[in-house]
């Protein structure tokens, strides 16, 4: 059954759109306009942020709109029957209809997203660089954004948020792309699909848990590396960048 709206459709896939994305979409255009870029421009109006809050949530679906894509292209390259894309709460999906039938395929086609995730970002970041004429790098993001035109913020924040997705995505934990990569090397490996699968979805499984036990800390008020610490706390600077 599907769900959600249709969108279009682009290179013989089906783009949809899941009415839970709503929710993610919400919350990043409302963080980041009425907290994260007052943060750093105090002197915009509330116009400002919104504005430039909703077409980061925008152009953030819209690069994993791409990231999925380049799955489906690849897919499809090697003779996969992948008929639509779904975007919602967790981002998108490719729908397969049947596996891979060579770990070959299955490495090219699960790499190929974080490879153009990390492309988008490194994109992103010379295009806002280049808007903004040259930006000195601090541990402060305030301090480094300051005075920064709303498009070259925008380019700014959504370079280094496609590459924290690209590395979050190779994760070596089933169903990530890095699990679905780790799959391949271990089935090219063991020549076995099934026993590739199941030491995949332990990874990702092992992952899931440091996931939870994370966020529990971070409730607890401990710090936690990168993330910083939870309720009540502070998000460290890097953090910050991907604050949504």
């Amino acid at each position: 059954m599907q769900r959600g709206i249709k969108l279009f459709r682009i290179a013989g896939v089906d783009v949809f759109l899941g009415w839970s994305l709503l929710i993610i979409f919400l919350l990043i255009s409302s963080s980041l306009a009425a907290g994260l870029f007052p943060a750093w421009h105090p002197e915009w109006s509330a116009a400002t942020s919104w504005l430039t809050g909703i077409a980061a949530a925008i152009l953030f679906l819209l690069s994993v709109l791409v990231h999925e894509m380049s799955h489906a292209l690849v897919g499809r390259a090697n003779g996969m029957s992948i008929p639509r894309i779904t975007l919602f709460i967790f981002g998108g999906m490719a729908h397969l209809e049947d596996e891979p039938r060579h770990w070959r395929v299955e490495f090219w086609m699960a790499i190929v997203g974080p490879i153009t995730s990390l492309a988008l970002g490194f994109l992103f970041i010379w295009a806002g660089n280049a808007a903004a004429g040259g930006i000195e790098m601090t541990d402060d993001p305030a301090a480094m954004f300051s005075g920064l035109s709303p498009a070259a913020t925008l380019l700014l924040w959504l370079g280094p948020v496609n590459i924290v997705l690209a590395l979050f995505n190779l994760v070596p934990g089933f169903p990530l792309d890095g699990g679905r990569v780790m799959r391949a090397v271990l089935w090219g490996i063991t020549d076995d699909y099934q026993k590739a699968t199941r030491w995949a979805s332990t990874g990702g499984r092992i992952f899931g848990g440091l996931l939870i036990a994370a966020g529990l800390s971070m409730a607890l008020g401990f710090r936690v590396p990168f993330f910083g610490t939870g309720l009540g706390g502070r998000l460290t600077p890097q953090a910050s960048l991907v604050y949504c």
